[in-house]
Formats: C-alpha cells, structure tokens, sequence
C-alpha cells in the first residue's frame, strides 16, 4: 500500500455524494455460494460528527483481561507511524496510534469515515480546496499531555523528508500540487522551518486547518491515513529512534509498547490516558496483546489447529496451504477460522524500463498461467482468478474478459507466436517475489510456462522482510515482481493513479512497472474528475482494461481470499476489510 498526488481531482461535491443521507457506494453482492461474500462497499461520511463520539458500541458477550497472543512470520518493518504503509503493521499501530479520521466498520457490512482524533470528518471550504478539523475534548497522549493541533500539523511537516518516503503520500503531495513533494518542502530536519499558514494553519490548539493546491474531495480517507498520528516536536529530536522503538508515551491508542525484542516479540500493554469516551471505534478489552515473531503458516496453523493456546490467534497469515481444505471441511475446526475475500489483488509488475518492448511483455503476460499459480497457493482458498487490478468490492467493480484473448492458464504457444513475431526469442526474464516456503512453489509454474513460450527465465525469491523497500527501487534488476495491493480506502481512487500514473514512478514509489503513458495519465485524470462516484467507479474498468491490452504493464493474478485462524477463548474475531488482518478493535478473551 503506497500512493500519488490525484491529479484535478473532482470537487467537494463528491464527498457530498457519499455522504447524502439514504445515498451509499454500492452494495452490489458478487460473490457465489460456495465461496465468502463479496460485497460492493456501502460507505459514508459522517460530516456533522453524530457517529464520530466514543465510546464504540460493546461487541456482544466481551470481557475484558487476559492476553491476546498473536502470531506473524516477522518483525513489523517500520515503528514510526509515518513510515509504516503496509499490512498487517498498520493494523497493530491503528490500536496505538489515532489518527484525525478513521473507518468504522459495521457487522452489517457497511462503512463509515468517522472523526477519530477529530470531531467529524473534516468541513470543506473554498470548493474543497481547504479541510479544517477540531480536535476532541480530552484526547491525550500516554503520558497524560493534551494532544494538540500543532502535534498534527508538525506530524505531517516531518513526512515530506524524504527519510519517510516509504510511507503514503497522499497529503504532501496534495499540498505541494505536485507529485515530487520533496523539492517544494524538504521537512523540518533538513530545512529547521515548517509550513506557513497558507498552507497548514494552526488557529489555536485545537483546530488544524489544510489548505491544498486542488481541490480533493477524498481527502478526509487520506486523514486516515498514519500521516495524521500527532507527533510532539520537542519528543522527536531523534526521529531514527521512533522508528526502532515506536512512539512510547506519545500512543494515542487504547495500548502502548510495553516491550519489544527485535524480530522476536512484540509486547503492547494499556495505555491509562486513552479515553473510550472520544474513540467511535476501538476497545480495550485484553490486558495485553502479545506479538511473537518469526512463525511461519505451517507452525501458526499446527498449533491453533490443536488449539494449544486458546488464547491465541493468527495476525494476518492465512492458514496453511497444505491444511486448509481438511481445515474448512471439520465443522469444528471451520467455526474458529474467519474466512474472507479480501480487497487485496495480487498481481505481477512488468518493468517496463526494463522491458521496453510491448510485444515481449504482452508475450509474457499472454503465456502467464495465472490457474496453476492460484493452485500451487491452495487453489480456491487462495481466491479467483482476477481479470482487473481493482478487487470486487470496490464501488463500480464489473467483470471482466482476459484482454489477451486466452484462458486462466494462459497460452505459451500464442505467446511463443507473439515473441517469434517480435524477433526476441530467448529474452532473459528475472522473476521475483516475497519469499516463503508457501510462496516458493510459485516459480515452477511461472518457469514452465515462460520457457514453453520461448523465453530464459531467473527465479528470484527475494527475503520477506525489506521485499517493499527493495522492490520500490527504481534500479531493482527484477523484470517481473510479486506485487500486491489493496485500496487506502474503499473505491479506486487509490489503486490506478498509485500503480500506473507517471507521477508514481520514483524512488520507493509505488508503480513498479515504471509505466508512463501520457495516454493512461490523462485517462486518469479524466475518471478522477468524474464527481459522481458511482459514474467514476464505473469508468475505471474500461481504464483497467487499457493498461493491460495496449500496454502490458502488469497481470492481476487473484482476488485474495484469506482464512484467519483462531483459539477457541477469542472472540469477537472478524477481518479489518481494509488491511485483511485480524481486526484488534473488536477482539476479547472469554473466561
């Protein structure tokens, strides 16, 4: 998850579009009976801040003590909050770290962008062009200091130094008006000055007010975002040590770090200053919650499949590819796993700086054989073959054909054909991709299937930990690479002008393919101006469609699904839609 500045971006209108009484995003069930529900985002805002007052509504049968243990393959990459812009790290910051607004999420499927530090969800001024926000009554820090509205402001000054490039980007960009934020504003290390007023201003202590080079009417989702985590000045003379040891007593959430053994545990503990009252969302019902590294899915399932620790629960890994099926089938079993299609799509990035001719890689993606990589992951359990880069439950979503005319396994001979035309047999191909042992079995498909087609082919699993930072090098020697993606929020403003908008294409940025196209950048902005959000969901498929036919630049390869699995003692367990991890809102321990 990384992103870019929305070029002419549709006016406040559209925000009033979401947020209109009785009006919603969709809600449009795609999914089949055998299979989670898939269910087109309903969503809205709430302006005048009558969902955004705490405290969350009590989760039926909640107790409060004891300690939650939760299992991950490895240590969370980033602690400081501004730096952190992947899943499942956000999910444990979100329960330390509050941020201006966040998305409530209702058993009934539906959503809401509620203020979480503020009042409401932002008021527009000036056709959208400035937000103002006013900070809650009461909302402190750990240590019992007053949050205040220049902790916000100087939280997002510090993230145009491009020490936290590999974090979202959404607000610096859209205050600089342009995608290379970092020559307008070099942050505050750098430069020993802030943002004058004109463009984040600071009334009083309690009021914090953007005034953006366009209009954005998305801009309250992107105050969701961690760029908003008040940050105390005079708490960050050393910025590098935040992100080894996290915020400390500046957690805003119901928990703070307690302890932290890097690459092994993680320990978070109340926090005595969190205020339920002020908090639509979060509880604090554990005592702790405990975080042990380094397990991999097969350990992680082994042990909840024998229930060994009733206390437990699997962070964000899916249960284990060789055991899911026998899992799903023993009714026993099935009711401790939460079972989702989530709104990840996993897809491969073609460089196409690397590979400059289209042919070749219209070639490679024409023989990819998206079926027999699905199966090698656990088949059906993994998810569905995917035709778009958009995941089914976002607002405007529809069907769509392989724009290269073939099957879900591909066509190695058409390819062939295709690459013979091109005078470009024997191409040199480095495929690459997150290591695990899961994940591994991934190249023997893609190395039979590219070999068939007349290409040389390079298996690169490259370590898990670090894999976003490496892969956001603009000189990674990779020619295809693993990429997953899942929206900020709930449309697709996030995913298209993130992954294949010139603008994107920068150190640690986010379009891997390195793709510019004038053509698909004007077609963005196009579809981006649309303020009728069902009307602009809509457009992007026939854009998605675009990026592959004309050019290649990446194949989805699934809609993710994922099954989460539990201890028998954990309840409230469901999935954080946005993040695909174990929601730690809602989560208790029975007696």
């Amino acid at each position: 998850m990384k992103r870019r500045y929305l070029a002419q971006a549709a006016a406040v209108a559209a925000t009033a579009v979401l947020a209109a009484a009785g009006c919603s995003a969709g809600g449009t069930n795609v999914g089949s009976s055998d299979q989670p529900k898939t269910v087109q985002n309903k969503l809205t805002l709430d302006q005048d801040g009558k969902q955004s007052s705490g405290p969350a509504a009590e989760v039926p049968g909640a107790q409060k003590g004891g300690t939650l243990n939760l299992t991950w393959r490895i240590d969370f990459v980033h602690y400081d909050p501004a730096k952190c812009y992947q899943t499942p790290d956000d999910e444990a910051f979100k329960v330390m770290d509050r941020r201006l607004t966040v998305l409530k999420q209702n058993d009934d499927g539906t959503m809401a962008l509620v203020g979480d530090l503020a009042t409401n969800t932002g008021v527009p001024s000036d056709g959208g062009k400035t937000w103002t926000y006013t900070l809650k009554d009461g909302v402190k820090y750990a240590d019992g200091t007053p949050i205040k509205s220049q902790d916000v402001k100087y939280a997002v000054e510090r993230t145009f130094d491009a020490k936290f490039a590999t974090g979202p980007k959404w607000i610096q960009q859209w205050l600089a008006g342009k995608d290379d934020y970092l020559s307008y504003y070099p942050g505050p290390f750098a430069s020993g000055k802030d943002l004058g007023p004109d463009k984040i201003d600071t009334p009083n202590d309690k009021t914090v007010v953007f005034h953006l080079a366009q209009p954005q009417s998305d801009f309250p989702f992107a105050a969701s975002m961690a760029q908003t985590v008040p940050i105390r000045k005079d708490k960050d003379a050393r910025p590098d040590d935040l992100d080894v040891n996290g915020l400390g007593d500046m957690a805003t959430g119901p928990y703070k770090i307690g302890s932290h053994d890097v690459d092994k545990t993680l320990a978070l503990v109340k926090n005595p200053n969190w205020d339920p009252s002020t908090d639509p969302v979060r509880h604090q019902y554990p005592d702790q919650i405990h975080f042990q590294f380094g397990v991999q899915a097969k350990q992680e399932t082994d042990q909840q499949k024998a229930d060994i620790d009733p206390y437990s629960a699997g962070l964000y890994g899916g249960v284990d590819t060789d055991q899911v099926q026998a899992i799903m089938a023993d009714p026993n079993l099935k009711k401790r796993v939460v079972d989702e299609e989530t709104t990840g799509v996993v897809q491969f990035m073609i460089n196409t700086t690397r590979i400059t001719d289209v042919k070749v890689r219209t070639a490679i993606a024409t023989a990819w054989p998206k079926q027999d990589i699905i199966t090698t992951q656990g088949g059906p359990f993994y998810g569905n073959v995917a035709n778009t880069f958009s995941p089914r439950s976002s607002v405007g979503y529809s069907p769509q054909p392989n724009p290269y005319g073939v099957g879900d396994n591909g066509d190695p001979q058409k390819a062939k054909q295709i690459l013979t035309d091109a005078g470009k047999l024997n191409t040199v191909v480095n495929v690459a991709w997150e290591t695990t042992p899961t994940a591994d079995r991934i190249g023997a498909p893609i190395k039979r299937a590219l070999e068939a087609a007349g290409f040389k082919v390079n298996l690169n699993p490259v370590p898990d930990k670090g894999f976003f930072d490496t892969g956001g090098h603009l000189d990674n020697p990779y020619d295809v690479i693993w990429y997953q993606w899942a929206p900020d929020w709930p449309t697709n403003r996030t995913v298209y002008s993130a992954l294949y908008d010139s603008g994107a294409v920068m150190e640690q940025g986010t379009n891997w393919s390195h793709l510019k196209e004038p053509k698909v950048d004007a077609e963005i902005d196009r579809v981006q101006a649309i303020q009728d959000i069902q009307e602009q969901g809509k457009e992007y498929m026939p854009l998605d469609q675009m990026i592959q036919k004309q050019f290649a630049a990446s194949i989805p390869l699934v809609y993710t699904r994922k099954q989460i699995m539990h201890g028998s003692k954990v309840g409230g367990a469901r999935m954080d839609v946005l993040t695909s991890s174990l929601d730690l809102f809602n989560a208790y321990l029975m007696k």
